[in-house]
């Protein structure tokens, strides 16, 4: 599993200097109708730029290279089926608001599951300079210190990341920020579910819920939350798998306190309301 991690972690920091770099010059093309306009890719604010497929191309061929006969599951390309129990799980530029903005919180994300389960995550955020990397059963380190969850035992002492995911509006975000909002010490939205799910491994928040994600923008934070001690379950507290789902990763602790705080936007609990934010 080392060699993999070493393949996950170059093919990270090598889209990530791009990235980087591209950055530095603030030069960005935005794919969408027109260029340099905002693509919708779900919520309006979502977009993809020509960083994305550039650090993507990087990663694919670098992994490709080393790993030829393994599935890739990137955003931008989709499924590369090559019938292998590993498939490569990446999103090559998470943030991209961010980075097009010129805001400091993008990432790359890399993540190998073997018969869809995770095995080796890496999340790289070359602005900050940070580097988190996790191995199933080998615990989880930002730029090689290792690192765990936090021990808040209160909901009311507790801070909270969050983000929309994949959902087509705000409005359940919306609700279940102003639910948490009532219930902890602050909430707050970075704007990479990559950072915000890393930054919980760290034990610099407590909690990270987002709604209707794709696996490649929490594969890897996934596996570094649990890896750290924390929890990661969908809404009806069943363990996460590699599908589209609203999520909650916790330092364990609160877990059962955050989902209950957050049912009210769980279509599947019978506390779900479909009414007006203060409804």
């Amino acid at each position: 599993m080392e060699f993999f991690t070493k393949t996950a972690v170059d093919a990270a920091v090598l889209a990530g200097k791009h990235l980087l770099s591209e950055y530095k010059r603030h030069h960005i093309e935005v794919y969408g109708v027109d260029t340099l306009s905002v693509g919708n890719r779900g919520l309006t604010k979502e977009i993809t730029s020509i960083r994305d497929h550039e650090a993507d191309q990087i990663i694919k061929d670098l992994i490709s290279d080393r790993h030829p006969e393994h599935n890739l599951l990137t955003e931008e390309t989709g499924l590369v089926d090559n019938g292998s129990p590993y498939t490569w799980v990446v999103d090559p530029l998470d943030g991209s608001s961010n980075y097009v903005n010129h805001n400091p919180f993008f990432a790359v994300s890399i993540c190998l599951a073997y018969n869809n389960q995770p095995i080796t995550g890496v999340i790289f955020a070359p602005l900050i300079e940070e580097l988190a990397v996790a191995r199933k059963g080998q615990g989880c380190t930002v730029n090689g210190r290792r690192v765990s969850v936090s021990d808040t035992g209160a909901l009311s002492k507790s801070y909270s990341v969050g983000c929309p995911g994949g959902d087509k509006t705000n409005r359940r975000f919306s609700k279940m920020s102003y639910a948490l909002n009532e219930n902890i010490k602050d909430f707050r939205k970075m704007g990479s579910a990559a950072i915000e799910a890393y930054v919980v491994a760290a034990g610099r928040v407590d909690s990270f819920v987002t709604l209707n994600i794709s696996p490649w923008d929490i594969a890897a934070g996934a596996l570094c939350v649990e890896e750290a001690g924390g929890k990661v379950t969908n809404f009806q507290g069943e363990p996460w798998d590699m599908t589209k789902s609203d999520v909650c990763m916790t330092n364990g602790v609160i877990h059962e306190d955050v989902l209950k705080t957050i049912q009210l936007v769980n279509p599947k609990s019978e506390e779900y309301s479909d009414n007006s934010l203060i409804g």
